[in-house]
């Protein structure tokens, strides 16, 4: 009886063992990890698969990108080394016949014709016609001649000219500079007994880097200092120039002695006139614009 007992027992202890172990099982299958694993395992690898896809797109637009961009460059540089050698050899041929024919650029003699000449020349050789209309802006006589109708001529030719570089050098997209000293060419008119200032304020002006043609005597002087100027992008320059020779010359002298030259044709940049005063009319109020005709 005692054994039947004991085999019960052990039996029971074996289906108790059983039925937890059971138990564990089921609550193993139902546990999160289990049931959610497999499921996160495949949202994680189709994640970073579509994670590497995606930069995987970013680097091709990148490099696509990068290589139109370096196309662009070259395309350009290439351009602009086609230009820059165009520009070279029709320089070279505009000098050539600049010195074999230089009645065709002649602005003092006909200066319609070689302002023509100039203006078309300016689209294709810009450097080479700024260098041939500096030669010829410098054999134009100086203001207060008996030529003064041709002169006036003579520098309406060179402000067309200068136009068209202005135009060409826009088309390429050149920056434009501030003005500087070598850019102008200054006449330095004087009256009588005032050479000796004259010669000081042409000293003056070629230290400071302005090319200075000469001086030149006049019957009619100004009350007081004048920087005579042609365009009205100049005026604040002239003004300036102006302050400056009157410190250096011991004269009165401020913005306000920058004087516009006016006339009925266009006139060119890159001249000033200084006009010397009558030691004895320093005080005098000025003129505050010149016309000539």
């Amino acid at each position: 009886m005692e054994s039947r007992n004991k085999g019960n027992d052990s039996q029971l202890s074996i289906e108790e063992r059983r039925l937890r172990l059971d138990e564990k099982r089921l609550m193993l299958d139902n546990s999160f990890a289990r049931k959610w694993l497999p499921t996160l395992v495949t949202l994680m690898v189709g994640l970073i698969a579509g994670m590497f896809s995606y930069v995987q797109h970013l680097n091709s637009l990148q490099a696509t990108e990068r290589a139109r961009i370096d196309s662009a460059k070259a395309t350009d540089q290439a351009q602009i080394e086609e230009q820059a050698k165009a520009e070279r050899e029709w320089g070279l041929k505009v000098i050539e016949m600049y010195f074999s024919k230089r009645e065709m650029f002649d602005l003092t003699k006909n200066s319609e014709q070689a302002a023509l000449n100039l203006r078309v020349l300016a689209a294709v050789a810009p450097t080479a016609v700024q260098g041939v209309l500096n030669a010829e802006r410098s054999r134009i006589p100086p203001p207060g001649g008996a030529a003064d109708s041709k002169r006036l001529e003579s520098l309406a030719a060179v402000a067309g000219v200068q136009n068209a570089l202005a135009s060409a050098r826009q088309s390429r997209q050149s920056p434009a500079s501030s003005f500087k000293p070598s850019d102008f060419t200054v006449y330095v008119q004087y009256p009588e007994s005032g050479q000796d200032t004259a010669v000081k304020t042409q000293r003056l002006l070629v230290n400071l880097g302005y090319s200075v043609p000469g001086i030149e005597h006049v019957e009619k002087a100004p009350s007081r200092l004048q920087v005579r100027y042609y365009r009205p992008e100049q005026r604040s320059y002239a003004g300036k120039l102006a302050t400056e020779l009157g410190k250096e010359l011991n004269l009165p002298a401020g913005p306000d002695n920058a004087i516009v030259v006016k006339s009925t044709k266009e006139l060119p940049s890159g001249i000033l006139e200084v006009w010397l005063p009558e030691r004895a009319n320093l005080i005098e109020t000025p003129d505050v614009r010149i016309k000539i005709n």
